[in-house]
This record gives C-alpha cells, structure tokens and sequence, in this order.
C-alpha cells in the first residue's frame, strides 16, 4: 500500500516475489483497485483509522471483495461493497483492541494486588536503585528508549549499532532490570 503516498504510482522496484505468487495487483483487475483504492483508503482514515491501520484495512477489504468474487460488480456497487467491509473490519479491530485493553487493565490490577503490597513506592525505589546500576550502552539505551522517546533506528545511530541489536540490547536490560527489582523490592 506504499502506493497511497505516491499518487497511487507504482514504486520504482519492488521486491521480487516468489515464482507463481499472484497479488491482486497483479491480476487483470489492477486497474480496477487502482480506481478504488484512495477512496477506500481515505475512507478508513475518516472513520478513525491511523494511517497504518487504514493501509491494512484497505488491503484487507480488496482481498475480502476478490475472496467473494465482487470485483466483477459495476465500480458503484464494488466502492459501496469495498466501503462496507472496511466499516465492518474497521469495527471488529476496535472490538478486538477494547478487548485487549480490557485484558491488560485486568491483569495490570492482578499484578499490583498481588505484587504490589504499598502505594508502589518501594517499587520506584527498587527501579531507582537498578537504574543507576546500569552501565554503558544499555543505560544509554534505556534512556534514549524511555526517557527520549526514540526508535530503535535513533538509538542504533546514537550508538553505533544495528537496530537489531538494539532491540537485543532493550530486551536483555528489561530483563535484567525486572530481575533486580525483584531482587530489590
């Protein structure tokens, strides 16, 4: 869906795919998705969708449409058909992300019952003490991560690293971290 930004022009190279891997766009129906595509995209960004999320949506409403054999529809009734499944994949990932946070409020509360005996002070302390225990890159990591902000691409460049390393880099600090606040508490 890089296409959206680029006036729906096709990017100077793409990738090369696997031999006898089909995508829509490559099928004699290209014209048709490029006809429908902005406002299908444009139309998931009015019903709230970040950019991201409205690509998604996007792409997942054609291939919903070319599932169901719709793109033989006139163009009205495949935008009309492309809009109405945007809406309903649009609503079942609202439904899916109020679940999730519903999930993460409810475990969030289990936690601090069952490991947080105090206003969460002596954890504060505990993650103060571990903090300034750190080192080097990965307290510069963490940092950079927690206290700036940055991507995993800053930080790598801040750093002189592969963002890949960085990610390892954040991972192994945040478990290191959880284990001396443990230790701590």
């Amino acid at each position: 869906m890089r296409t959206l930004e680029a006036g729906l022009a096709p990017p100077a190279h793409e990738p090369a795919r696997p031999a006898g891997e089909r995508t829509v766009a490559d099928a004699a129906d290209a014209p048709l998705v490029h006809r429908h595509v902005a406002g299908v995209f444009r139309f998931a960004r009015s019903l709230g969708a970040t950019r991201d999320e409205a690509e998604d949506l996007t792409q997942e409403a054609f291939v919903v449409a070319w599932r169901k054999g719709k793109q033989r529809l006139e163009d009205r009734a495949l935008a009309a058909f492309l809009r109405r499944a945007v809406r309903l994949l649009w609503l079942e990932h609202r439904r899916d992300a109020r679940r999730a946070e519903a999930a993460i409020s409810a475990l969030t509360l289990q936690l601090w019952e069952r490991e947080i005996e105090d206003d969460g002070s002596l954890r504060i302390e505990a993650t103060r003490d571990c903090m300034r225990q750190l080192q080097g890159r990965a307290a510069r990591a963490i940092d950079l991560a927690y206290r700036d902000g940055a991507s995993r691409v800053e930080i790598a460049a801040a750093l002189g690293m592969l963002p890949n390393g960085v990610k390892t880099l954040l991972a192994r600090t945040r478990a290191w971290l959880e284990q001396c606040i443990r230790r701590n508490q």
